[in-house]
């Protein structure tokens, strides 16, 4: 039918199935040399990361290679080895005063952001000290987690907090942590990052925050707050940080971070904690 002879056509059948069976049995046996699952997962397009088994931290370096970096965040800070950066009046917080023309606070399936909209082209900002330029806040992320003593990302001595607030900076001439991604420079973003630690009295500067969780339990669930200046959930008085340079916490881990951990926590009670938790 083909223009070939009978002979040549069982010629060429006999190839395609000898083909077929061969392809069958490298199906068959690719799963031995497969990558781990995690890596199957991470290509899966519903594949989202998170804290639980399948998805947790110890399956991000199978999906995200710059999670096997050197300079890897949240580190434990050991005291004794650590040099503070005592002079913390070359820091200056610009705007931390300026009171947003609104504010949303969001759940992003794992943590609580929080972004506001300042008047104008202005934001405030950080620079000075160890930082390279200036850097615009964008917004942040409050770390909680199911008990007092286990909220926290970075610990002093092994200390982890009830709570920890990462405020968030990208270089002024960066549009947001997804643009520092993009370009890749070691020096793109600056996380500033203050512990919060257990008190008998609720902290009333967290109330905006504490009172409005029960809107946003849902994962991807957001709600418009009373906006307020990023100087009552930080305090710019000039207390000793730490300063290294790490990486996002979170996926894809690049390592673009300069951190500014306070050691001094602010506070928070357990009531607060608890509403968070339930």
């Amino acid at each position: 039918m083909l223009g070939f002879s009978w002979p040549e056509l069982m010629i060429v059948s006999g190839s395609v199935l000898f083909l077929l069976l061969l392809s069958s049995e490298l199906l068959n046996w690719s799963h031995i040399f497969s990558p781990s699952p995690h890596v199957e997962e991470c290509r899966s397009p519903i594949f989202s990361f998170g804290y639980a088994a399948h998805n947790g931290p110890h399956t991000w370096k199978s999906c995200y290679p710059e999670s096997t970096g050197y300079n890897q965040s949240p580190i434990n800070i050991v005291k004794e080895l650590a040099v503070a950066v005592e002079q913390c009046d070359d820091i200056e917080w610009n705007g931390y005063n300026w009171v947003p023309s609104s504010m949303i606070m969001a759940n992003d399936g794992n943590s609580v952001i929080v972004c506001g909209t300042w008047c104008g082209p202005r934001y405030p900002s950080i620079e000075g000290g160890p930082l390279t330029d200036i850097y615009n806040f964008h917004s942040m992320r409050f770390h909680w987690g199911p008990s007092d003593s286990e909220g926290s990302e970075h610990t002093i001595n092994h200390v982890r907090y009830a709570m920890e607030l990462q405020l968030i900076h990208v270089k002024r001439s960066l549009a947001s942590p997804l643009h520092a991604i993009l370009l890749g420079a070691k020096d793109a973003v600056v996380i500033v990052s203050s512990f919060f630690d257990i008190m008998p009295a609720d902290n009333p500067y967290l109330d905006y925050i504490v009172t409005n969780l029960r809107y946003i339990t849902r994962p991807g669930s957001k709600i418009d707050i009373p906006p307020f200046p990023l100087s009552w959930v930080h305090h710019t008085d000039g207390r000793g940080y730490y300063a290294y340079h790490g990486s996002l916490t979170q996926p894809p881990c690049d390592e673009i971070v300069t951190w500014l951990v306070n050691p001094v926590p602010a506070a928070i009670s357990s009531n607060q904690v608890e509403t968070r938790s339930s």
